[in-house]
């Protein structure tokens, strides 16, 4: 038996699919695992890459305290969170003496560049890799040819391939949320302390529900991968490095397995009052699957349900299934309404798919709550026609919802970063991708103005069509009145932080309140996007 320190930089949410998968894994195969989640935003992230996260030092000698005595130190993280990897290996390294293992989708494109600040790359998918891993550090076997794991051999890479993928996901046990061996950096607190029940519960996300309630939600996965090919999202590079294997790279788990995790996490857990399903696309799901999958729900969960979807795997008949079974909520991407941006995207749906999704959605208004459709902005593509074409194609879109804005990210090695790497628009990588936020305030210019504007619910779609009327965008195209831009957004965000705050006097839920102030004092915004 080997003992594994897992150290993993992740969103606020405590999720962390992945480590907590190989958590699962490895102590089912008899090795020693410790996780230590690391919740942090990237809210303070700048436009120029000026902003570098770093943990206290008060915390990093907590986590190699728990990490001293480990054989292995895993550090899994996404590519925005590189910089706090970085500082844990290091401190790993240079400290404890401690070999370090890099994993997720960044060190999988990026085995190379990993291999300059740790010892081993898991590439691929970690169940068996790490396992073999352990069982050669254990009994002092070699550690230089394991599938998937790449490391140096005199100075040179050791490419060892991709770690196999796992073809039955049913025989992996669940996401571990037992609190038996996690810890969680408490910002609020300062220091890292045991994950506990009361700990997960003020993690855990809260969500929208009917008349102004926060839920506070479960958030799982029922696949790995996407059907999709979008050109800014690093999933289909990763499934190009598995093309022609014999187990494909979009899977899914079957119905009992989901609900029996389900069923364990709620009666361990009895403050969660809804799921939420993080899959890229639920919809994708083929119909058999979703009639088990929400008899099984109705019957032994019954909570409230949010989920994804595409405007290309959104159905009628799925929709009303899944309705009956709890479902609440759908948000749905759209990306963009220019043509020249979907061809580039690889988005193929059409205006009239993207119409007719939001129809299906408004039509059962009020028992679904209005959806959240997310848009990506701040292309170097995206001429102001372009953006205006997303523009006039929300304002079509029934009323209401809410945007969930991005700006673009070139995630390595994905379409979009080999295209943009190709014409010569990065220079810099750690300052133009792993510290560029994942969201920038709206720019001063006329129809990024108009984006901003459609994300408030209350404004006549009258007001809307005479902004881009020709002769409205042809003036203020000519006018440029910067000051108005400029002074848009903070006024706009006062008075939503106003309605916000009002609504939640208005509604006794002081909770919402002191959560807003918690957030405020740990003066790290999540960066979420634009959210109406």
């Amino acid at each position: 038996m080997a003992r594994l320190t897992l150290l993993s930089p992740t969103p606020p949410d405590l999720s962390a699919f992945g480590v907590r998968s190989l958590q699962a894994s490895l102590k089912a195969a008899g090795h020693d695992v410790r996780l230590v989640l690391f919740p942090g935003s990237i809210g303070l992230l700048q436009e120029d890459g000026s902003y570098v996260y770093r943990y206290p030092e008060r915390v990093v000698d907590q986590a190699l305290d728990l990490a001293a005595g480990s054989d292995l130190v895993g550090v899994s993280f996404f590519t925005s969170y590189f910089d706090r990897a970085v500082q844990l290996t290091r401190a790993v390294r240079e400290r404890l003496g401690l070999p370090v293992v890099w994993g997720g989708i960044h060190a999988t494109v990026r085995p190379q560049e990993a291999l300059s600040q740790a010892d081993f790359v898991c590439r691929g998918e970690g169940e068996t890799a790490l396992a073999a891993l352990l069982d050669a550090l254990a009994g002092g076997g070699e550690t230089d040819a394991i599938p998937g794991i790449w490391t140096l051999r005199d100075g040179e890479v050791v490419d060892n391939g991709l770690a196999p993928l796992v073809a039955d996901l049913d025989a992996l046990p669940f996401f571990d949320f037992s609190g038996v061996d996690q810890y969680v950096h408490a910002p609020e607190l300062g220091r890292i302390v045991p994950l506990s029940a009361e700990v997960l519960a003020r993690a855990l996300p809260r969500v929208p529900y009917r008349r102004g309630r926060l839920l506070r939600v479960y958030r799982t996965m029922t696949d790995r991968g996407c059907p999709h090919g979008c050109a800014y999202c690093n999933v289909p590079t990763v499934k190009e490095l598995f093309r022609g294997g014999p187990v494909p790279y979009f899977r899914n788990r079957g119905v009992p397995h989901v609900l029996a995790e389900l069923r364990d996490v709620l009666a361990r857990y009895p403050f969660i009052e809804g799921v939420q399903l993080f899959d890229d696309t639920f919809f994708s799901r083929k119909m058999d699957w979703l009639e088990a999958f929400a008899a099984s729900y109705k019957k032994d969960v019954g909570l409230p349900l949010y989920c994804q979807a595409s405007p290309t795997t959104l159905d009628a008949a799925k929709l009303d299934l899944l309705m009956d079974a709890g479902l609440c909520y759908v948000e749905m991407g759209i990306q963009t309404g220019s043509p020249k941006m979907r061809k580039l995207f690889r988005r193929p749906e059409s205006d009239e798919r993207v119409l007719a999704g939001a129809k299906l959605l408004h039509e059962r208004l009020p028992r679904l709550l209005p959806p959240d459709y997310h848009v990506i902005i701040d292309s170097p593509w995206e001429t102001p026609e372009d953006k205006l074409d997303t523009v006039r194609l929300l304002a079509r879109l029934p009323k209401p919802f809410g945007l969930a804005i991005a700006s673009l990210l070139y995630f390595p090695e994905t379409g979009l970063y080999r295209q943009a790497k190709a014409e010569g628009r990065i220079h810099d990588e750690e300052t133009e991708i792993y510290r560029r936020p994942f969201y920038i305030p709206p720019r001063r210019d006329y129809p990024s103005f108009l984006l901003y504007l459609l994300t408030f619910q209350r404004i006549p779609g009258a007001v809307y069509k005479a902004l881009l009327s020709p002769r409205a965008v042809a003036f203020f195209t000519r006018t440029d009145p910067t000051w108005l831009y400029r002074l848009a957004y903070p006024v706009g965000e006062a008075c939503r932080l106003v309605a916000k705050g009002v609504a939640a006097l208005a509604g006794g839920d002081f909770s919402r309140i002191a959560g807003f102030f918690r957030r405020l004092l740990r003066r790290d915004p999540v960066a979420a996007g634009r959210k109406g």
